[in-house]
């Protein structure tokens, strides 16, 4: 299954996303006498995908009062369609059989988890000096208008393609924005998410 990270931040806001090759980062360690048990999911029917612009999404500077309303209340929530910053992923090709696809699977996931009690905004992973505080990205499916995580932080935005054979091979439209999770501090705004996609 190809995986691509997704990365996001400020100034300017840049949301990059560079293919993974199928391989997801991390490290896993184990001592002496510990047993480790490793599951995997082996699909025939996951599609190579880029991204415009080389993966580079640049988002507006904004300014603090941009994330709330004249009484002090937050301007958005993370559901709310607000529009953003347009990105296309184009799906390139599919492996196996896929002429006889019916449904075009996007999934998206943060690459280092959520904040606690926040599973529909992509966290802002930047740790240093001078990183924006409280503030995240959400991503938008220009198709449905929704979040593309769903408030458990699943994932799946479903585009039907029966019947076009090979033409469901094109550019799939999205939007993303920042989100406050609380009161916001100004600075950096980084955040990684993987994005995949499958067909049935």
């Amino acid at each position: 299954m190809q995986q691509s990270p997704f990365i996001l931040y400020q100034p300017g806001l840049v949301l990059l996303m560079a293919l993974a090759g199928g391989s997801l980062p991390g490290v896993s360690q184990a001592g002496a006498g510990l047993d480790v048990n490793l599951t995997a999911n082996i699909v025939n029917s996951t599609c190579k995908l880029s991204v415009e612009n080389g993966g580079e999404i640049y988002l507006p500077n904004v300014m603090r009062n941009w994330f709330y309303n004249a009484d002090g209340s937050d301007r958005y929530t993370a559901t709310d369609d607000a529009s953003g910053t347009p990105f296309k992923i184009h799906v390139d090709d599919c492996y196996g059989d896929s002429s006889t696809a019916k449904k075009l699977n996007f999934s998206f996931s943060p690459q280092s988890g959520f904040w606690p009690g926040q599973n529909q905004v992509f966290k802002s992973e930047e740790t240093v000096a001078g990183a924006a505080k409280n503030v995240g990205v959400v991503l938008f499916s220009e198709k449905n208008k929704t979040n593309v995580l769903n408030s458990d932080g699943s994932s799946k935005v479903v585009y039907d393609v029966s019947g076009q054979d090979t033409a469901f091979l094109r550019d799939y439209q999205f939007y993303v924005r920042y989100q406050n999770i609380g009161v916001v501090t100004g600075g950096i705004v980084t955040s990684k998410v993987l994005v995949d996609v499958t067909y049935e």
